[in-house]
């Protein structure tokens, strides 16, 4: 079991642009990838609206689910200086019912 869930609603499915690097020929991108737009509470009561980019194994677990809410197991790491998420391996997203709270 996961121990972070990131909740929000399934905005947008898109493949990374492939591409090379120049210097050393190393081929990057293709990774696919899910724009999640997640509530976040901030310190003072008020909530902010974040589009999280979450790289995935498989897109089209997510194609039928845009629009909808889920919960997806996520690990996170520290990208410049800000949080990121990835969904972990073999993950799979849960449809949520309801209204965020």
């Amino acid at each position: 079991m996961s121990m972070l869930l990131l909740v929000g609603q399934v905005m947008n499915t898109f493949e990374a642009p492939k591409g090379t690097n120049k210097e050393t020929g190393e081929t990057f991108g293709g990774t696919p990838r899910v724009q999640i737009m997640a509530e976040n509470e901030l310190q003072n009561g008020d909530k902010r609206l974040d589009l999280v980019n979450l790289s995935v194994d498989d897109q089209t677990l997510y194609d039928s689910l845009k629009g909808s809410r889920v919960a997806i197991p996520v690990g996170a790491y520290v990208n410049k200086g800000s949080v990121a998420f990835y969904a972990l391996k073999g993950a799979k997203p849960s449809k949520m019912t309801g209204q965020p709270a």
